[in-house]
């Protein structure tokens, strides 16, 4: 008879290790979309800080006043406001 008795309690051990493994297989799931989805919202905020610069960058060069006598630095800011042209176009 005790033979009987621990069969069922192993049984029903093994049932509810079963479930705790299932549920935590599937917190782990979860979890794993919650970080997925934490490293994309990163990836967003981190490239909108970038263009944010890069749109600061550019309006203070349309603001600026600067000239220059050197031929290089002339190329320089041509180049700049080339490439601030092609933006808004």
């Amino acid at each position: 008879m005790e033979g009987g008795y621990q069969q069922t309690d192993i049984g029903q051990m093994l049932r509810e290790l079963n479930l705790m493994w299932e549920e935590l297989v599937s917190l782990s799931r979860d979890k794993g979309q919650h970080l997925q989805q934490a490293a994309a919202q990163h990836t967003y905020n981190r490239t909108m800080e970038d263009v944010h610069l890069k749109l600061e960058e550019m309006e203070l060069s349309l603001q600026s006043l600067e000239v220059s006598t050197n031929m290089r630095h002339c190329k320089e800011l041509l180049k700049k406001h080339q490439v601030t042209s092609a933006v808004e176009a």
